[in-house]
């Protein structure tokens, strides 16, 4: 029992000591918004509080806003190549969605399917297998991308910070 109490303090301890973990949303006018270490309901009031143009960080434990539009373009130029995934990985999920549903439709009929149903449904299936690759290959390099974006980011963010460009939040 006096083990399990002290395990316990210990735990509480490095919880209390934990700093709050880095985190940004980067958002512009046109509906572009990057971030990261935020929850859904952080970012929802993040936005909502902030709107338009604008950066917002939380850096060891502080929140800063950012509106210097020199810092929000540099901010977003870093982004840049990851945003240029968009339109393949899109092109990949409507060819999937269309696959999916020809293939749901097959495999679905009421009646046997005939030799041709069954081949075309063979072929959906193995399109299917080298989309979730070709899929899988785009998610990779979008989180090495963002990990390369994020490598610059925060040298960025400190040099907002001890210019005084970022502005201190009182959350």
């Amino acid at each position: 029992m006096k083990r399990l109490l002290l395990i316990a303090v210990a735990a509480a301890a490095l919880l209390a000591a934990k700093p709050h973990k880095d985190g940004y949303v980067l958002s512009a006018e046109e509906g572009i918004s990057f971030s990261s270490g935020t929850s859904l309901e952080e970012w929802r009031e993040i936005h909502t509080a902030h709107p338009g143009n604008m950066l917002w960080v939380r850096r060891n434990g502080r929140s800063y806003l950012i509106r210097d539009e020199t810092t929000i373009l540099r901010a977003r130029a870093l982004f840049g190549p990851q945003l240029a995934l968009g339109p393949e990985q899109e092109a990949v999920s409507r060819e999937e969605s269309q696959l999916d549903h020809e293939a749901d439709r097959l495999e679905d009929k009421e009646d046997a399917r005939t030799p041709a149903e069954e081949k075309r449904l063979a072929e959906l299936r193995e399109k299917l297998r080298i989309i979730a690759r070709r899929e899988k290959e785009l998610d990779e390099k979008e989180e090495a991308l963002e990990r390369e974006a994020e490598r610059a980011f925060w040298p960025l963010i400190d040099s907002a910070i001890r210019a005084g460009t970022a502005k201190p939040l009182g959350r």
